[in-house]
């Protein structure tokens, strides 16, 4: 999850067990039949710990999705460019380094808001990359719905490898999704330039 440097790292560590409690939790049942007290056992957190941070349960899993969308839009800044292998690489050793988050998230298990917001994040970055490459001289809303269909189809591999809790191997799915968007590319390329 991003780091705040000006954050103790106890703090840090802390959020981080209480996120992946609750990640773990939201496994077995609703997010309303979860309480503070069970979610703390879990995560071996105090009470008054916890509400120092967060309101209550659905302020933190807000700020789960909040977290999560920030960093993966620092991902998509820093690496979102003509290599769509190193930008599914990093993605993915992301999500292997917060498997237990993003399996709740984007596996399914997650609301449909956060889905959204990734894929408005991703469809933009999507968007701009490929006018940049291809001086694209479409308008955007020309070039959204190749970029819809495209991230639709991403995210589902993505989410359909966290609901099967990650059993095929990162790197297979990285090169298969840095494979086709190359492909898409220059369909987009062909049809937009």
């Amino acid at each position: 999850m991003s780091i705040d440097m000006n954050e103790d790292r106890r703090v840090r560590k802390t959020k981080k067990a209480l996120r992946e409690s609750l990640a773990e939790l939201l496994m077995e049942k609703n997010i309303q039949n979860i309480t503070v007290r069970e979610l703390t056992d879990k995560a071996d957190v105090h009470r008054s710990t916890f509400y120092a941070n967060f309101k209550d349960i659905f302020d933190l899993y807000k700020q789960v999705e909040d977290v999560m969308i920030q960093e993966i839009n620092d991902i998509i800044s820093d690496k979102y460019n003509f290599d769509a292998k190193v930008f599914f690489g990093a993605l993915f050793r992301y999500i292997s380094d917060n498997k237990k988050v993003c399996r709740l998230v984007l596996g399914g298990n997650g609301n449909s808001t956060f889905s959204n917001r990734i894929s408005c994040l991703l469809k933009d970055s999507c968007v701009s990359c490929w006018r940049e490459e291809y001086s694209l001289t479409a308008p955007a809303e020309a070039i959204e719905p190749y970029a819809h269909f495209f991230l639709s189809g991403s995210l589902g591999i993505v989410g359909e490898w966290a609901a099967c809790n990650f059993e095929r191997p990162a790197e297979e799915l990285m090169i298969m999704l840095a494979d086709i968007e190359d492909s898409f590319r220059q369909l987009v390329k062909s049809k937009l330039a």
